[in-house]
């Protein structure tokens, strides 16, 4: 080392030496010293651990090009909590070291010559005197954003804008990226309110292209994609780094595209192709040209598709090629094409994500518009599997496939039906000869299926093989794959799909719920007829007379040959051979015709289908038990479609042969379709009215709404209601038999209504020899005998009763009881909500909502005791409270008495358990329970 070099080290450290003890202060020395190692030593070390993490999240993060693409990959972290990142957490602990140790709070001596110049003033009044610190409060705010912690981001700049607003390009800075923390956090108002205080015309120049990116987001986050695009060019152009501009540049043609600009967008994704990106980039940016191509270029894309399917590279993605052949073919208007490429890409697709669910939507969409339903259905259904719920289609397809799966039950029928009915008039050779190909189309897949399995397995173990294309010595062969019928019957498809034609054949295609067999699900027995049980020993016997095959010996055989689907005698066994098996065949179909009618014209609302579905079923069947309704259907549809002269034709078809039904009284009435209208207008108005007259007690207004109706508006939705209510008046005025023969009109008429089943109850429990209860309300009284549960877990009935008891100090609960459709249930539980969340914004509370047939009830639970419970209860009863409907009554009851309630006891029980205690200072010193 030279003199000269140790004399200058001795120098400077003798300058420190003598300056140290001045440190502390504000002067010029110290607030320029602070600023040199600040910048160039805690601040330097942060800066570098941040750009290093943040190219990496740029280059590592794999975008999803199944939809448009994040602006920046911090969008992903949205709707997640943040967590440890080494790089961005070393950011942010450098540069609140930066803030703790280089911090000058303190002000500078006051030069008095200045003290009456107004920036001197302002100069005082600052917060902060390293003139090099603000940059460490901004670096340490990125790193929060670029982590993920949107709220603690916004924070930091929303401290910067309060606490160095001398420096307006900084606190401009700090405005744009709080719009950007309030935007990825889904906040628009806030960023949108932060925004009207920016003057986009005074924006610095250094951070105009800041500004372009950030405005951009908001815009997208907004949904105001063609407001976006001129604002994400600016920042596309900017953006120095290579992997955020190639990610910008793909959204920019995801933008043209949506905003119907293809040629736009096919030049921007071959920009993005002549950037040399990743290879996942570059397939996916050649895909989507396909989307957007000019018609001129179809045959030059086809054979690019081509080579891309033989290029070993594209292996895994081979669905998203024949996705892109589809859409060209549907560019070409070739839609058979497309259909057959769309099913080759759901079918071809390993990886099961969402470029197997926008091709499987594709293809949905594709087959529905063509009106093959069953065809899109299963498309749909794949497609719905694999969205997620925050998908724009996902309510759509949902809503689809839901109907969609109903009208495939129906259709799986017929054509079922018409199957086994056209093998069965066909002669025995012919009939044979279409069995065998049956059974070597099934040997076929199955071949395919275990060839498929082998090469799977061998894919999935073959790097423990030797040389597999070396001949068979030395070579570890792949294992096979097991397709007896010894497995668990439902892994066993075979033998499932066995069972499900076998059912089908007997039932028809239905859905699974309680008393499937019966067409009338809440049809009562005659209350004084003996009671069928549904295991009647003469069934088992016919089953066994009609199936002498099963048995312990023969059973086995049976079974074997059903589930058997190479033996033709599996096959033979399903034919409707008798002539009962040919009529329940046909029966099976005109069901299956008038309910996929019914299903396209209410849920599809496809009226041209509809009506030749229906017409079909009365071509082919000219006397059905359906006959009736579907003219009927058929005639409000024409209406709909105002083509009179079509629905004249099935209203005199009505009108002759079904002169007496209730569709041919209301239909020859002169102003049919004038009532019509004004039902439904005015008939939920009529039956509030009627409603409010049977709490009332009015029976005679009640029984005067229902022939009121009955007679103007025979055919109106809500007619069980008002029978409903027709029948309960007859409790009031004691009349027993028309109470108990409109009520078995009710079942009978309209079984599949929403009063049915409790009207079905109510007989029974007159059959049963049950009392009514006429004194006080009539609704109010036969909620209270009502039992929430008569029988044990086992089925059983309850041997011992437990009794209720008073604990005060015990959670309480408050049940808010109305009857059973006498309120909107929704608007109550709104209101409750609302009502808590205004009034108790510490305590939470948890709301159910329980019917038992004719009771339902609003529980409120979150009270620890009795007393909890009285303030809540006594709150509610100010005027600023709540006003509970007049049709629920609150019962405050404690959680172990209410679990007595639903274990078997009444309401009207506990009631006469709390006269009994006479809990008289109790119900001095809180609100009584009034019971009406």
């Amino acid at each position: 080392m030279s003199v000269n070099k140790i004399k200058f080290g001795f120098l400077i450290s003798a300058l420190l030496l003598l300056c140290g003890c001045s440190l502390k202060k504000n002067t010029t020395f110290t607030r320029q010293y602070r600023a040199f190692t600040t910048r160039y030593n805690v601040y330097f070390n942060a800066s570098e651990a941040y750009n290093e993490s943040l190219t990496n999240f740029e280059q590592s993060y794999e975008d999803d090009y199944s939809q448009n693409l994040f602006l920046h990959p911090v969008s992903s972290l949205a709707d997640k909590e943040p967590v440890a990142n080494g790089g961005f957490d070393r950011a942010i602990e450098k540069s609140q070291k930066a803030i703790k140790l280089r911090s000058i709070p303190k002000r500078p001596a006051k030069n008095a010559r200045k003290a009456n110049d107004p920036r001197y003033k302002q100069y005082l009044k600052r917060t902060e005197y390293n003139p090099f610190l603000h940059n460490a409060w901004v670096l340490m705010g990125k790193s929060q954003f670029y982590k993920g912690d949107f709220l603690g981001a916004n924070a930091t700049f929303l401290y910067i804008t309060r606490h160095f607003s001398w420096l307006p390009e900084t606190v401009t800075e700090s405005q744009l990226w709080m719009v950007r923390c309030y935007t990825e956090m889904g906040w628009v108002y806030e960023a949108e309110n932060v925004l009207s205080r920016i003057d986009e015309n005074k924006i610095p120049a250094n951070q105009s292209d800041f500004f372009a990116t950030t405005y951009a987001a908001y815009l997208l986050k907004k949904g105001e994609s063609a407001r976006a695009i001129p604002y994400l060019e600016k920042a596309v152009a900017a953006q120095k780094n290579k992997a955020q501009r190639i990610r910008m540049k793909f959204l920019l043609a995801q933008l043209y595209a949506e905003n119907n600009d293809p040629t736009k967008a096919y030049n921007t994704f071959g920009s993005v192709i002549r950037m040399n990106p990743a290879y996942r980039t570059l397939f996916n940016a050649s895909i989507k040209q396909t989307e957007v191509m000019p018609r001129g270029n179809s045959a030059k894309i086809e054979k690019k598709l081509n080579r891309m399917l033989r290029d070993p590279r594209n292996k895994e993605y081979i669905d998203q090629i024949y996705y892109a052949k589809g859409n060209l073919f549907l560019q070409r208007g070739d839609t058979i094409k497309a259909i057959a490429a769309y099913e080759q890409a759901v079918s071809k697709s390993t990886r099961n994500g969402m470029d197997k669910a926008v091709a499987a939507l594709k293809l949905g969409d594709l087959t529905f518009q063509r009106e093959a339903y069953i065809s899109a259905q299963p498309a749909y259904a794949a497609a719905i599997s694999i969205l997620p719920e925050k998908h724009s289609e996902y309510a759509r397809i949902s809503r689809l496939s839901g109907v969609l799966d109903k009208l495939m039950v129906h259709a799986e029928t017929v054509h079922m039906q018409d199957s086994l009915l056209t093998l069965a008039e066909m002669p025995e050779a012919d009939r044979m000869k279409a069995i065998q190909r049956i059974i070597d189309e099934v040997i076929r897949q199955e071949k395919e299926s275990e060839r498929e399995a082998r090469r799977e397995e061998f894919e999935k173990n073959k790097g423990n093989f030797e040389d597999p294309f070396a001949g068979a010595s030395g070579v570890i062969a792949p294992p096979t794959t097991n397709t007896g019928d010894n497995s668990w019957y439902f892994y066993n498809k075979t033998a499932v799909s066995a069972g499900k034609n076998d059912f089908q054949r007997r039932w028809g295609s239905r859905k699974p719920e309680d008393n499937w067999r019966r067409r009338n699900k809440t049809e009562v027995l005659a209350p004084f007829d003996n009671a069928v049980t549904e295991s009647d020993p003469t069934d088992a016997k016919s089953e066994e007379e009609a199936n002498p095959q099963a048995g312990s010996d023969g059973g086995e055989t049976a079974q074997q040959q059903l589930v058997d689907s190479k033996n033709p005698e599996f096959y033979l066994r399903q034919l409707p051979i008798t002539p009962a098996d040919k009529n329940n065949a046909h029966r099976l179909i005109q069901e299956g015709l008038f309910n996929m009618g019914l299903i396209i014209n209410r849920e599809l609302e496809n009226l041209p289908l509809a009506i030749k579905t229906l017409e079909k079923l009365d071509t082919r069947y000219p006397e059905n038990e359906h006959q009736l309704d579907s003219y009927y259907e058929i005639y409000l549809m024409y209406m709909r479609l105002n083509d009179i002269a079509s629905a004249d034709v099935y209203k005199n078809k009505i009108l002759t042969r079904f002169p007496a039904s209730s569709y041919g009284m209301a239909l020859s009435d002169p102003d049919y379709i004038r009532n019509l209208k004004e039902m439904d207008s005015r008939q939920g108005e009529l039956y509030e009215e009627t409603y409010r007259e049977y709490l009332a007690g009015n029976t005679e207004a009640v029984h005067r709404n229902y022939a009121f109706v009955k007679e103007k508006w025979p055919l109106a939705k809500l007619m069980p209601q008002f029978l409903f209510l027709h029948s309960l008046s007859f409790v009031a005025e004691k009349n027993t038999t028309a109470f108990r023969e409109n009520l078995e009109q009710l079942t009978a008429l309209y079984g599949e209504s929403s009063v049915a089943p409790l009207a079905a109850q109510m007989v029974r429990g007159l059959a049963d020899g049950k009392e009514l209860i006429t004194d006080g309300t009539t609704a109010k009284g036969m909620i209270w005998k009502t039992r929430l549960s008569v029988k044990d877990g086992d089925g059983k009935e309850m041997q011992e009763t437990p009794r209720f008891e008073i604990t005060e100090a015990a959670p309480h609960l408050l049940v808010l009881a109305f009857p059973t459709d006498s309120l909107n249930v929704n608007q109550l539980l709104f209101d409750v909500a609302k009502y808590n969340f205004t009034n108790f914004l510490v305590k939470d509370f948890d709301l159910e909502v329980i019917t038992f047939q004719e009771l339902s009830m609003l529980v409120v639970k979150g009270f620890d005791n009795f007393e909890e419970l009285s303030r809540y209860r006594l709150i509610m009863a100010l005027p600023s409270g709540l006003k509970l409907p007049e049709q629920v009554t609150p019962v405050m009851i404690s959680d172990t008495n209410f679990r007595l309630l639903l274990e078997g006891r009444s309401f009207g029980e506990y009631f006469s358990f709390l006269e009994e205690k006479s809990i008289a200072k109790t119900e001095s010193e809180n609100p009584k329970i009034v019971i009406e």
